[in-house]
């Protein structure tokens, strides 16, 4: 397990890492003192956790929780400022913990991520797009469906635009909410957005969305979800 430690305090650093190594077997931490540098490390290698300081040497750790908000890894805020965390959970964040660190609390946050608890996702508001070195928020509520797009993956929006994101789909299944059902080897869909299922013969099946968009949908799909109600 790897774990980076975004804190531009060495001693908090320190403390951070050493209640990981205590409570998370076999992790191995990359501490990065400036947003810079943990842009860098996040670009290089692939992460478990996140542990984020919000406030770094006066730079504003919310840039960086921007940017990797469609991230496969789980991120946990570690702040003196409770109303910076609240907002946090809007991009998808497992947890916050106050400064200064107290350990019962930093062992409930490590468990809640060891659980796979994923209560988080459901307060996820935000998928980041990265296009040209522009980092945009796309609303999860105005995602209509996701499709496969070789190793990375369209976002089309109920306003009938297309992003292209720079995750597939297999990540992005990790952090989506639960009410994003992959009902095929290439596509996500809502299910509140599901309007009815149509049958091709032959084995084949689609579904129409509330806006008259239609997407296939897998026979293995059909009958694990479908199946009783048609």
């Amino acid at each position: 397990m790897k774990v980076l430690i975004v804190e531009d305090v060495t001693l908090v650093a320190d403390r951070i890492s050493d209640l990981a190594k205590k409570h998370l077997s076999d992790c191995k931490v990359k501490i990065s003192h400036t947003l810079e540098d943990a842009h860098y490390s996040i670009s290089e290698e692939v992460y478990d956790l996140l542990f984020l300081d919000l406030n770094l040497n006066g730079k504003n750790g919310f840039k960086l929780l921007q940017s990797v908000t469609a991230s496969s890894f789980q991120t946990i805020i570690i702040t003196a400022n409770r109303e910076k965390a609240s907002i946090a959970f809007d991009y998808g964040v497992l947890d916050f913990i106050n400064k200064p660190i107290v350990e019962k609390r930093f062992k409930i946050a490590v468990d809640r991520f060891l659980n796979g608890n994923g209560a988080y996702r459901e307060k996820l508001k935000y998928l980041t797009i990265k296009s040209k070195g522009v980092i945009s928020l796309i609303k999860i509520e105005d995602i209509e469906f996701l499709k496969a797009s070789g190793n990375y993956s369209e976002i089309h929006t109920i306003q009938k635009r297309c992003f292209l994101h720079d995750k597939n789909l297999e990540k992005l299944t990790k952090i989506l909410p639960d009410n994003f059902l992959r009902i095929h080897r290439s596509y996500i869909v809502i299910k509140t957005k599901i309007h009815k299922v149509i049958k091709h013969g032959g084995g084949k099946y689609s579904l129409e969305l509330t806006s008259g968009e239609t997407v296939p949908l897998s026979r293995a799909m059909f009958k694990e979800f479908f199946l009783n109600d048609y």
